[in-house]
């Protein structure tokens, strides 16, 4: 929901300025999109860390501000892909790279506390499979000649778990370590609301008359 609010704010046009001012011909969006993966991945082993370690606020600290230059990026990288023209690899790897830090940042959350986030956790990574399974077949479903022109590979629509809700509850889950749990069992059912109002969506678009 955020991101198709942020979508319609001048925030938009802001980034793809930013970004042709100082990165359009210098760097590549694939590359902008590397360096998300890496500064995500980071923020995942800073978590991981901060459970194993005695410097606890210190890695939590640190791992909040990797996962909030890892979006940043993420944002970034979109816009400049809008300046380059997108390509079909660009968006496959942006979305390899979102779920990947994803999965791997809850993981990590998983791992500080075991025995009290092992179901939360699982529930959670659950939910996203199938939401993700969910998009990816309407998705593969939509004929290319039928997509818009802000679609980035496949058919999307904004729905009410995207990417910036997402980083909200991750972040949550970092920085206040009590509430990991209940953090996490509320975004997994929110996924998975996510996940059937995406069968809707499917319903509504595919449905026999």
């Amino acid at each position: 929901m955020i991101d198709k609010w942020l979508s319609k704010t001048k925030l938009n046009k802001f980034f793809e300025k930013f970004a042709r001012k100082l990165f359009f011909g210098k760097i590549s969006a694939n590359q902008i999109t590397l360096l998300a993966l890496i500064t995500g991945l980071l923020s995942a082993l800073s978590i991981f860390l901060s459970g194993r370690l005695i410097w606890k606020l210190e890695l939590i600290i640190c791992s909040t501000v990797l996962m909030s230059v890892s979006f940043f990026l993420d944002v970034l990288d979109g816009a400049l892909a809008r300046l380059e023209g997108p390509t079909l690899f660009g968006g496959i790897f942006d979305i390899f790279s979102d779920r990947t830090v994803e999965v791997l940042i809850i993981t990590s959350i998983i791992s500080t506390d075991p025995l009290i986030l092992m179901w939360p956790g699982i529930f959670s990574l659950g939910a996203m499979i199938l939401c993700i399974t969910m998009f990816l077949l309407i998705g593969g479903a939509i004929k290319k000649e039928n997509l818009d022109v802000e679609a980035k590979v496949i058919y999307y629509k904004h729905s009410l778990m995207e990417r910036s809700e997402t980083l909200i509850f991750l972040l949550l889950a970092t920085i206040l370590i009590p509430w990991r749990g209940i953090i996490l069992w509320i975004f997994s059912s929110l996924v998975l609301l996510t996940a059937f109002l995406r069968l809707g969506d499917a319903y509504r678009l595919f449905k026999v008359k």
